[in-house]
């Protein structure tokens, strides 16, 4: 009678048996023998995060004849990886980022590399590598880290692996992100400098913490001068998504997770959108009205008034933007930071956001304006909130301060 195979696992874990409980994340695996009576490793699918008394009960219940496919010996890390990269559902652009990741960086290093060979010390090494590498920015090595380990994980969901080899393994390590904030002098200064039909751009960006593809797109529809706000829901891009032409999308960056925000408009800059479109009329623009899960090409389209429009009679896009009119305008006024370089569009956002947070303003409130979570706002801006200490540390200390004696206790 043929022997009864066991489940059993390969890997390190302290705690093989209680995944739930913090232990191992790793599938289950047995021996099988296959037609020609040559005896491998087989994974059972989907048997992460169950007990071993579970995942026998699994393969017993097995029908006779039928086992899940064996582990495959060949199967390389760059196959993986093309199928993998395949079956992707993410917008086109991030998957074009996936895939730039995955042809020149994880394969010259990985590619010929059979899967089921990839062992965590190779891993820790590769990691190190990155770390040292001085042509390398840490958040380009952590961005092919978070690629290697999702390519990883989704061999071992499909059995293709017996153990994950990225398995707590710190990835590299990513230094505080070093953003310059504008005085109000410096960005007033831009504004009285910027070129006339552009002006209110980079108010849009200090005065309500948009994103630059957010503020070029600002259209006639996402202003409400009653209640002051602006809707934002819109970028304009350009890229391989629209041909490399600038188009309006109803998508942000963060979609589908938000769809739309809304942002408080000062009088400010009211007044300076209101004096634009009265020197500069609006003219009609085609928009994609983007859904989830489709692309450009399939969605439809509608008309909108938009503000800003480049010399060309098409929508200004970052590449002009940048190069003709933000960076000859910090040159002439003289604004570097503190390793001479100019800073960015984006640094108006981070200005924003440090003006709200160190006045007071909470970050839940701050969070829904600029379209982040609470904790994306804390882990991306913590080093925009060093001086909390200074400016509620007072406030915060009278809240533990000894009680001042009252009149009766006196009394007595």
């Amino acid at each position: 009678m043929a022997r009864k195979p066991t489940v059993y696992k390969r890997c390190d874990c302290s705690d093989q048996n209680r995944p739930k409980k913090g232990g191992c994340g790793h599938s289950w695996s047995y021996n099988l023998t296959n037609a020609e009576g040559n005896r491998t490793r087989a994974t059972i699918p989907e048997s992460v995060g169950i007990t071993q008394a579970q995942a026998q009960a699994v393969l017993d219940n097995m029908a006779s004849g039928v086992a899940p496919e064996p582990a495959e010996a060949s199967l390389t890390f760059k196959e993986w990886a093309a199928d993998w990269l395949s079956r992707r559902r993410a917008k086109e652009g991030t998957v074009v980022n996936y895939e730039v990741s995955i042809r020149l960086h994880l394969n010259p290093r990985w590619g010929s590399k059979r899967l089921r060979t990839i062992k965590r010390a190779q891993v820790e090494v590769w990691v190190q590598e990155m770390e040292a590498n001085k042509n390398l920015a840490n958040r380009t090595a952590e961005g092919h880290w978070k690629v290697f380990k999702m390519i990883i994980r989704d061999a071992l969901q499909n059995g293709r692996i017996a153990a994950n080899p990225t398995y707590e393994v710190p990835g590299p390590y990513v230094s505080a992100t070093e953003s310059y904030v504008f005085t109000p002098d410096e960005c007033w200064a831009i504004y009285d400098e910027f070129p006339e039909p552009y002006r209110p751009i980079p108010m849009l960006g200090f005065a309500c913490g948009v994103r630059q593809a957010e503020a070029l797109a600002v259209c006639t529809d996402v202003i409400d001068t009653d209640r002051r706000l602006l809707t934002v829901h819109r970028q304009v891009l350009k890229t391989k998504e629209t041909r490399h032409k600038p188009t309006l999308i109803d998508r942000l960056k963060t979609s589908p997770r938000l769809t739309t925000k809304d942002v408080p408009i000062p009088p400010h800059l009211q007044e300076a959108l209101n004096e634009h479109m009265n020197r500069h009329p609006p003219r009609a623009a085609q928009n994609v009205l983007w859904q989830h899960k489709q692309k450009i090409d399939d969605c439809q389209r509608g008309s909108v008034q938009a503000l800003f429009w480049g010399p060309h009679n098409t929508l200004l896009c970052k590449n002009h933007f940048n190069e003709c009119l933000w960076k000859p305008t910090l040159r002439k006024l003289g604004i570097k930071d503190e390793k001479g370089n100019l800073p960015t569009f984006h640094d108006l956002r981070h200005t924003f956001i440090s003006t709200c947070l160190q006045n007071g303003i909470p970050e839940h409130t701050v969070a829904a304006w600029v379209g982040d979570s609470v904790e994306m706002l804390r882990s991306t801006y913590s080093h925009l909130l060093k001086d909390h200490a200074d400016t509620h540390g007072a406030f915060a200390a009278s809240l533990t301060s000894r009680p001042e004696p009252s009149p009766m206790r006196d009394a007595a």
